[in-house]
């Protein structure tokens, strides 16, 4: 693999390679583990000499690749995959040369893979407000938004009159005065408080209707977002789609942008300093 393309992409070795590649090896070799251990413990699945064990399933169903696979759905698959690897072992593929040559080569990129990620969460990537800042104001054009964003206070009540009741309130003084004669009400469900919404995760179309509606420090009248569920909102600011908005705003999206140049740089450091330290003989050939 050519060293720049490498370079090009390590965050997205850092991901995709290990998840593949991590997989590969579950289905072609890990298998045969199962047999090796835990023996002693409680199986829920058995396939000629293999075997899925009960603390290998609950392993197996915590790790992120798994999450949101039901128990049956997991043995289902174990068992498909199992009869599938044997019947591949009984037809020669795993002593087929061509076997041979991608499991060594899938081997060398889970290798360099895990060593990636070791070295990135052994050497976090720190920034500073004043770095975050500065790279915005140098890449201000690369953030427009591309939807309309709301800044927002929103309540949401699950009684009619104690809606009109907080919105009555919030109109004679101010949202936290409002807030706070209400934090005891068992009748609220949820308070969000200064927090951005980009127009289409504005739902039902009746909160987006009234929050287009608004001006600046406005608030709503009581809307009925869902059946017997009641929401006032009070517009704080709104920043239109295609407008360059402040940092605030896309503070995350410009820090993980950063993070990620900064991981880049730090990796492509860390490969040159081991080519200077080996000093590998390197031939490149060309016809």
């Amino acid at each position: 693999m050519n060293r720049n393309l490498i370079i090009m992409n390590l965050p997205k070795l850092l991901s995709k390679q290990i998840k593949y590649c991590i997989w590969f090896f579950l289905l072609l070799a890990g298998l045969t583990s199962c047999s090796q251990e835990g023996k002693s413990n409680k199986y829920v699945a058995k396939m000629n000499n293999e075997i899925l064990t009960e603390e290998q399933l609950d392993t197996a169903l915590s790790k992120e690749q798994n999450k949101g696979k039901l128990r049956e759905e997991y043995i289902h698959n174990w068992i498909e995959t199992e009869i599938l690897f044997q019947e591949s072992q009984k037809k020669g593929i795993t002593d087929d040369k061509q076997f041979n040559s991608l499991l060594e080569r899938s081997k060398k990129e889970l290798a360099v893979a895990l060593l990636l990620k070791k070295i990135s969460e052994e050497n976090k990537i720190e920034l500073s407000s004043e770095e975050i800042s500065m790279y915005f104001e140098g890449n201000k054009d690369e953030f427009k938004l591309e939807d309309d964003v709301y800044l927002l206070n929103i309540i949401k009540i699950g009684n009619f009159e104690k809606a009109v009741e907080f919105r009555n309130k919030l109109m004679e003084s101010d949202w936290n005065k409002a807030k706070n004669s209400f934090k005891n009400d068992p009748t609220v469900l949820t308070i969000d408080e200064m927090r951005y919404y980009c127009r289409h995760q504005l739902q039902p179309v009746t909160l987006l209707r009234a929050v287009n509606n608004l001006d600046e420090n406005e608030v709503s009248i009581v809307i009925e977002t869902e059946p017997s569920k009641y929401s006032v909102v009070q517009m704080i600011t709104k920043y239109n789609a295609y407008s360059i908005p402040p940092l605030d705003v896309v503070k995350d999206e410009v820090t993980s942008r950063l993070r990620a140049i900064k991981k880049r740089d730090f990796l492509k450091d860390y490969i040159d300093k081991l080519i200077t330290d080996h000093n590998p003989e390197i031939v490149r050939y060309s016809e």
